[in-house]
């Protein structure tokens, strides 16, 4: 990145930075702390037709044992604040739901405990629209804005956002989003969100000694409903399979947990071993709900 003054790191193995503990080194992994750093980067990526990925907490993400080439970004610095105003918040891309769910509840606002369990950053929720049976990222944005790949700056409204199930169409990197919340009751939610994380603790594998990706595959619509990827895995008598270190979770069907020896490539061969066996059982077509790096749209 030239003269460029910022956190860089050659050959960083991502498996240091994903939820599964998977995936070879990024050609170069960038932490970006200011709006400046972040336009120069997109700007001289562009130029030099470098490919440029975002990486948030890492929870959804698959990279293949390869690696990937070209650049990898992280939001730090002023990307992870996030602030109230009124019913209206404001938020950076980088910042950690985690954190923002608290806050929200303390201050009395209403539209975020429906997410708490989702160790995601602000914009990597906003990319695939987290969500879950209590409500959607996209419930509460009223606007969000950021840069197009060239460094040129775009906004979009929640609409133009065209949200859908697990989907987005972002124009390019989010890095700040403006949410409008609802006034509640805080002791209240806070019991809502206890019941969530004590649900999600006691039918997902979220151990330290259970690394996953999460949700392997997205819910599939039959018909006019949608059904549970895990329970049609279950059904079809998915749970257990295994290849090498990677395995489906006894748990829960739709996530595959790995142990240290495992590989990208063995969590990749069961998910398509996976979705072969459910085709066959129910002829559903289960799509991955996880981002795979690279994926078939890179050259």
């Amino acid at each position: 990145m030239g003269a460029l003054v910022v956190k860089k790191h050659l050959n960083e193995p991502l498996s240091l930075h994903c939820w599964n503990k998977l995936g070879g080194p990024a050609e170069c992994l960038i932490d970006i702390e200011t709006q400046d750093e972040l336009v120069r980067v997109l700007s001289e990526s562009h130029a030099n037709q470098i490919p440029v990925r975002v990486l948030g907490l890492g929870s959804n993400l698959l990279v293949s044992d390869g690696g990937v080439s070209g650049v990898v970004i992280r939001l730090k610095g002023e990307f992870t604040n996030f602030s109230f105003d009124g019913n209206t918040m404001h938020a950076g891309a980088g910042a950690d739901l985690r954190k923002v769910i608290p806050e929200s509840v303390r201050f009395g606002l209403d539209g975020l405990w429906q997410l708490a369990g989702f160790p995601a950053t602000i914009g990597g929720a906003l990319a695939m629209n987290a969500g879950g049976r209590w409500g959607e990222i996209s419930d509460t944005l009223s606007r969000c804005s950021g840069f197009l790949p060239n460094g040129k700056p775009y906004e979009q409204t929640v609409k133009e956002c065209q949200f859908s199930y697990r989907r987005s169409q972002l124009r390019g990197i989010v890095t700040q989003a403006t949410f409008q919340l609802r006034a509640g009751d805080p002791r209240q939610m806070r019991r809502k969100l206890k019941k969530v994380m004590a649900e999600k603790a006691s039918t997902q594998p979220l151990g330290a000694n259970s690394p996953s990706s999460g949700c392997a595959f997205r819910n599939p619509l039959i018909g006019e409903h949608r059904c549970s990827a895990g329970q049609l895995i279950d059904e079809a008598g998915g749970k257990g399979m295994r290849v090498g270190g990677a395995s489906v979770s006894a748990e829960h069907a739709n996530f595959i947990v790995t142990t240290p020896e495992a590989t990208s490539g063995e969590v990749m061969d069961l998910m398509h071993q996976v979705q072969q066996l459910v085709a066959e059982h129910h002829k559903v077509n289960l799509i991955p709900e996880v981002v795979q790096w690279p994926n078939s749209k890179d050259h």
